[in-house]
């Protein structure tokens, strides 16, 4: 069984494995890491000498030929890749509405420092930390510094001989690849969801392939077609390394294999005046440094965002994302796809989605990753050697296969999508699943705020409530995320839930009535309701119309902003650059005095409600003053605006409840109730499940035959 077989086998045993046990197999991702480390071990190494060897090897007139022929098969490369990744684009299909997207804690990407990335300053470190391009540089420049030493035969000789050490290391460990693969596929199959399968399959098969025809067409038949080695014998060749590429997820840890593989399939090819197997050994480590086809196919993810959150883009937003994108791609992904979502004002939180992805195509970008170099090498040593075919009749018959081959993908996939992609949900109802955290007894739910009557109800608020057995409660019905009704006509929320528990705690039948702050006194003192919990701000212009509870919540003071202005508005100094700044507050003056001393030159506009700010209503405000807690919520609805926290977090806002201005008895009640919510842990709990999206409740088990199919264990 050849080696590709017996990876494929692991594969498949440790997907089953995984899918039996589930979460019992966890533990075998030790063993995966292990594996991957062993591969490793002899890729630095091999890098360094290979590429001083090689270089060392040539003649200066030589190094320039290669340098130049090199560039000009990378840019074709690079050209093809950037053609069919927009092509691809197309199969995505029209939707009348856009899909939403956000997540609850927004991620920040590592920052990459590119000096030390890149300049080897100190190789050592350069070598602990693994800063390939800084190793690279180094070796490049050794080795050309070699070519003009005499009697370098003898230290070229010792060098020539530890790349061959360090391949026939390789070699052997290569072939525990399909045990290494069983214990990764068994613990990432065991252990991984697919919950954000389902939102993004149409970037997912597209991506998946795009890359199967880039793999085993499109790339191959290139080499074929300009080479004139048979199509059959290059994917042979390259099969076990492409396969352990894949299954590992790592396109690095395969490189000996492809220079070995290469400088075969070369030497099997042609005769040459020049040593070839130098060339390689120099194509091979240096083209690791530059964005690959794995790379490259980001891009396509950036696009499937732009239309997934129905942005638009015309012709010079694809040339500058082809070629801001190329660019940006020499440094990290990770902090290239929020640049580039930026660049198209495409909401952030799509890198959230980037990242889950990540897990099921990183392992054909992996494979991707390691065709380019494969194709590069090849391509450019045959292109020093002169070697290179233009046959018209072969290059014809190559373009007409590829450009039939992508029609039918393109049209294939878009008839799927358009067959069975769901339309994605409305904005009104996109939080209409969201339910109370646990079952609570029925209320009474007012949906229209009733006329303010001019009469004051005796006695304190809390006889009244314990004699009747009613509780009303105030609650303001587009605040989210403490009471809101979904368009199922739900009233949820985070105090719409300490509402139910109070009213079981005393024993009360419970009724919800909608208010606003124009009339909350007169409402509060007739008995229209007995008390407001709707995430009210305890400001001072607020205890003219009512009493207060302790607070039961700190919320931290933020602005809500537009996703790809989010920049603009990080830090003060950025703020009082900004002279068209707008802000809109919600009822309250209290921060007007605040915002004047940061920021004079900032206009200030006062709204109804927080969707005003977002229906359009927003009176010219380009941020809205607001909680961050509210203003996740309101960022999950809205993806195109994001949270950004005044001065890092720093100035919070105390969160109580409104009783009957006076009512001393109902407000220490209200108090003590509060005070017994924070010990007994219920409100931490319903904070987690509101304002953190449920992020801390218990994960459940994954599913796994032996646990929800035989019930062999609980």
């Amino acid at each position: 069984m050849s080696l590709s077989a017996r990876i494929f086998l692991g594969l498949g045993l440790g997907i089953a494995t995984g899918l039996f046990f589930g979460e019992l197999v966890s533990g075998l991702e030790i063993f995966g890491d292990i594996f991957i480390k062993l591969l490793q071990t002899t890729v630095l190494p091999y890098i360094v000498l290979s590429l001083i060897s090689g270089i060392g090897h040539m003649a200066f007139g030589q190094a320039r030929t290669l340098v130049l022929r090199g560039t000009l098969v990378l840019l074709l490369i690079w050209a093809l890749g950037m053609l069919l990744i927009f092509i691809a684009a197309q199969a995505f299909p029209t939707l009348e509405t856009a899909s939403f997207f956000s997540s609850v804690a927004p991620h920040q990407p590592l920052q990459t420092n590119l000096v030390e990335v890149y300049l080897p300053a100190n190789i050592f470190y350069s070598l602990s930390n693994n800063f390939v391009p800084a190793v690279v540089l180094f070796s490049i420049l050794m080795g050309f510094a070699l070519i003009s030493v005499k009697d370098k035969d003898g230290v070229l000789l010792v060098f020539d001989s530890l790349v061959s050490a360090l391949a026939k290391i390789n070699r052997a460990i290569v072939q525990l690849t399909p045990y290494g693969i069983f214990a990764i596929a068994a613990a990432a199959a065991g252990t991984m969801t697919i919950e954000e399968v389902a939102r993004v399959q149409v970037y997912l098969i597209t991506y998946i392939s795009l890359a199967l025809l880039i793999t085993f067409w499109i790339f191959p038949g290139l080499v074929a077609a300009l080479s004139g080695i048979p199509f059959g014998l290059v994917l042979s060749t390259f099969r076990d390394t492409l396969v352990t590429a894949f299954a590992t997820g790592n396109q690095f840890v395969v490189l000996p294999q492809i220079a070995e593989n290469c400088k075969k399939l070369v030497r099997s090819h042609m005769k040459s005046a020049i040593d070839t197997d130098a060339v390689v050994d120099i194509l091979v480590p240096v083209s690791f440094n530059f964005p690959s086809l794995g790379k490259l196919l980001v891009i396509l993810f950036i696009l499937f965002a732009a239309w997934f959150s129905d942005t638009e883009m015309n012709l010079y937003d694809s040339v500058n994302l082809a070629f801001t994108g190329l660019f940006s791609l020499f440094g990290s992904i990770n902090v290239a796809v929020p640049y580039l979502l930026d660049t198209l004002q495409v909401p952030g939180d799509m890198f959230h989605l980037f990242l889950v992805t990540g897990i099921v195509v990183g392992r054909f970008g992996a494979m991707l990753a390691a065709l380019h170099i494969i194709v590069l090498s090849i391509l450019a040593t045959l292109a020093l050697a002169g070697a290179l075919r233009f046959d018209l009749r072969k290059l014809l018959q190559y373009i007409i296969i590829t450009t039939l081959a992508m029609l039918v993908l393109v049209i294939g996939l878009r008839t799927y999508f358009i067959a069975f992609v769901p339309e994605p949900p409305t904005r009104s109802s996109v939080l209409a699943s969201v339910q109370l955290m646990e079952t609570r007894v029925p209320a009474n739910i007012q949906t229209a705020i009733p006329d303010p009557v001019d009469v004051k109800l005796a006695g304190s608020r809390l006889d009244h409530v314990l004699t009747t057995g009613l509780l009303r409660v105030g609650y303001r019905p587009n605040n989210l995320p403490c009471s809101f009704l979904t368009s199922e006509g739900e009233l949820v929320g985070f105090d719409v839930e300490m509402a139910h528990i109070l009213a079981e705690d005393i024993a009360a039948s419970l009724e919800f009535v909608p208010f606003d702050f124009d009339k909350i006194d007169r409402m509060l003192a007739s008995g229209q309701i007995d008390l407001a919990m709707s995430c009210i701000a305890g400001l001072p212009d607020r205890y003219t119309k009512a009493s207060f509870s302790r607070p039961y919540l700190d919320l931290t003071l933020a602005l809500i902003v537009p996703d790809h202005d989010r920049r603009l508005f990080e830090g003060i100094d950025n703020l009082r650059e900004n002279k068209d700044l707008t802000i809109a507050m919600i009822s309250s003056h209290y921060f007007e005095p605040l915002i004047r001393s940061l920021l004079p030159n900032a206009g200030m506009v006062f709204l109804d409600s927080a969707e005003d700010f977002f229906d359009g209503n927003s009176q010219g405000a380009n941020a809205l003053l607001l909680s961050a807690e509210e203003g996740a919520a309101y960022s999950y609805r809205y993806p195109l605006y994001t949270v950004i926290r005044v001065d890092n977090g720093a100035i919070q806002i105390p969160a109580v409840y409104a009783v009957p201005k006076g009512d001393i008895e109902t407000m220490e009640f209200v108090s003590n109730w509060v005070y017994l919510k924070q010990k007994d842990g219920t409100i931490e709990r319903l904070y987690d499940y509101w304002m953190l999206g449920g992020a801390a409740k218990t994960r459940q088990p994954r599913w796994s035959v032996i646990r929800d199919v035989l019930g062999w264990i609980e």
